[in-house]
């Protein structure tokens, strides 16, 4: 194995142990603990094959029954695994522990933590976004990466099966390290573990979720997700999933693969082509919204339709300054400001994303604004890293 991929098990993050808030226990102690194999109360309707995936690929033991027993004896994955829950113990201390802290202190007070999470340009980050809202019952997550499919290891060599775990490691590599998944790294990393789907099963899995069912989906002219793939049309991937030991809190999480610019950027069409995706985005409902290194791309005129439809749905954003411009928010939302704002990093600084207002509201009302404990963002080097939270009035 690669000494990359024994760093991803030295440490994952993407989406975290059990850390969540109050739904789940930390990854931490879960490692400490012997697994309750939860698999028996599962319905017929789903399969536990894509359980057993997750645990597997996302080091952890295997449960009674699954097709992995017998890689927990092997020397090669027991090593990775040590190496994996240390890295994510690390991962826990400095940010995951950090930001369930501080939205207990700072988040909950002010908004409804039990509504459903809405997450545009989220690529696969379920772990941060479970960070903060680890109650909600639905999430809906757009972006523009492949849906791809489950692996299939039943019909892998045991050589195969351990260059997949080596592959996984690749595709998290940035997620671990910044924190965030830099695009254009994605088209040559994620196809090596067939498309988001594998990077879901690793989070949901280590924030402490048994998954019931992976499904692809695809949008009607009606704007409703039904059961297949498209080739021309919209389509996604849908997981049913619980928190451990909770048997009857089922819970869904729906990723939607669309270009979503207003005309399209890339031959898929954009949101003006497929009027079925604003129907379903609408039909989602009063939210909250969580966007995070998003390449400033709500600044832009080509991406007005999401950017409306964001603040539509929103009871409230919780945005990093990639986010929507604070001059398009403040007389609809009270803002609420947390860290440092600065110029944009080396990438976007020449790009007239910098905003002055928000900039001289971080000066001018500095008593307000509050330190942010934790680093999630762009700013993952020096730290100057800047959080709003804006509830509707």
């Amino acid at each position: 194995m690669t000494r990359i991929f024994l760093a991803l098990f030295t440490g994952t993050v993407f989406l975290l142990s059990s850390c969540g808030g109050s739904t789940s226990k930390s990854n931490t102690d879960t490692a400490k603990t012997k697994p309750k194999d939860t698999v028996a109360t599962v319905a017929e309707k789903y399969d536990r094959k894509f359980n057993d995936y997750a645990r597997f690929i996302s080091g952890q033991p295997a449960l009674n029954g699954s097709i992995f027993k017998s890689y927990d004896s092997n020397e090669q994955v027991k090593k990775q695994v040590t190496a994996f829950n240390a890295r994510w113990a690390d991962m826990e201390k400095n940010r995951l522990g950090l930001m369930r802290s501080w939205a207990k202190d700072e988040l909950y007070p002010k908004v409804d933590e039990n509504l459903n999470t809405f997450y545009p340009f989220s690529g696969p980050d379920f772990l941060h976004v479970y960070q903060f809202y680890p109650n909600s019952k639905k999430y809906l997550f757009l972006a523009n990466e492949m849906v791809g499919d489950v692996p299939e290891f039943d019909k892998m060599s045991k050589q195969q099966v351990l260059q997949y775990l080596s592959s996984i490691e690749s595709a998290l590599n940035d997620i671990f390290r910044r924190s965030y998944f830099i695009t254009s790294y994605m088209g040559s990393q994620i196809p090596r573990v067939k498309g988001v789907i594998p990077i879901f099963l690793v989070f949901l899995s280590r924030t402490g979720h048994e998954i019931l069912n992976v499904e692809h989906i695809k949008l009607d002219a009606d704007g409703k997700a039904v059961s297949g793939k498209s080739s021309s049309g919209v389509s996604g991937v849908r997981f049913t999933f619980r928190p451990e030991g909770k048997p009857n809190d089922i819970r869904t999480l729906e990723y939607i693969n669309a270009d979503i610019s207003n005309e399209g950027t890339d031959g898929k069409g954009g949101l003006k082509a497929h009027p079925e995706l604003v129907k379903f985005i609408e039909s989602f409902g009063r939210a909250n919204s969580f966007v995070k290194a998003a390449s400033y791309l709500m600044h832009y005129g080509t991406f007005t339709t999401i950017k409306d439809l964001t603040m539509a749905k929103s009871a409230s954003l919780l945005q990093d300054d990639t986010g929507i411009p604070y001059r398009l928010l403040k007389d609809k939302f009270k803002p609420f400001m947390y860290g440092k704002y600065t110029v944009p990093i080396s990438n976007f600084s020449k790009s007239g994303h910098y905003q002055p207002d928000l900039a001289k509201l971080y000066a001018t009302d500095s008593a307000s604004v509050k330190a942010l404990p934790f680093s999630l963002g762009y700013h993952w080097l020096d730290k100057n890293q800047n959080y709003m939270l804006f509830v509707a009035k």
